[in-house]
């Protein structure tokens, strides 16, 4: 592969891949590998189905790549694609549970919540615990909030608002209570090795 190719951004990669380059094409595929895995599999918890899904979102754009407008947010729409094909999922196995479904903990206030510009959720938490512990904690984490933890390793709040078009004291609030709940699961996981 191209070496010049790390250098390019996104929408410089979608342009050469438009214009024949199949490596511009492996080159994203390469770049969003790891992270758009991740998150498929954060919401599905399905090894297989979340390598599904993360093929399909690349093949769409693969037959859809003239139909892309470059403006500089093609992760945004990448991971949004995946997101909605991950719905579908859902939707097509009559297993969803709603993601934009309330709150049980109730609504907090916008200055209770996290600041733009703070540590990624689970970076903020890993150094206190192990990366094992972190991801036992979020996988008992209703969906929408283990969403929030997951988008927010990759996507400002502002871009996750826009990205789910939601308001974006909703995505700060729904950011915040994902992970006070996994301090709470963390720390209660701690007490109970403690106690053994």
């Amino acid at each position: 592969m191209d070496p010049k190719l790390q250098t390019f951004t996104d929408d410089e990669l979608v342009s050469a891949f438009r214009q024949g380059d199949e490596q511009a094409f492996e080159m994203l595929v390469l770049r969003y590998k790891n992270p758009l895995y991740q998150y498929i599999m954060s919401m599905t918890q399905d090894e297989g189905a979340a390598a599904d899904l993360f093929q399909e979102t690349f093949i769409s754009f693969f037959k859809n790549a003239d139909k892309y407008e470059a403006r500089g947010k093609f992760k945004s729409w990448l991971f949004l694609a995946a997101r909605n094909r991950t719905l579908n999922f859902f939707r097509d196995r009559d297993k969803l549970s709603s993601l934009d479904g309330t709150d049980e903990e109730g609504g907090l206030s916008l200055h209770e919540t996290l600041p733009d510009g703070t540590l990624p959720p689970l970076e903020a938490l890993s150094g206190r615990e192990t990366e094992e512990e972190i991801r036992r904690a979020a996988l008992n984490l209703p969906q929408r909030q283990r969403e929030m933890i997951y988008l927010r390793q990759y996507f400002s709040f502002k871009e996750i608002a826009q990205m789910l078009g939601r308001p974006l004291g909703t995505v700060l609030a729904d950011c915040h209570r994902a992970v006070k709940k996994m301090q709470s699961l963390l720390a209660r996981e701690n007490a109970q090795e403690v106690s053994l």
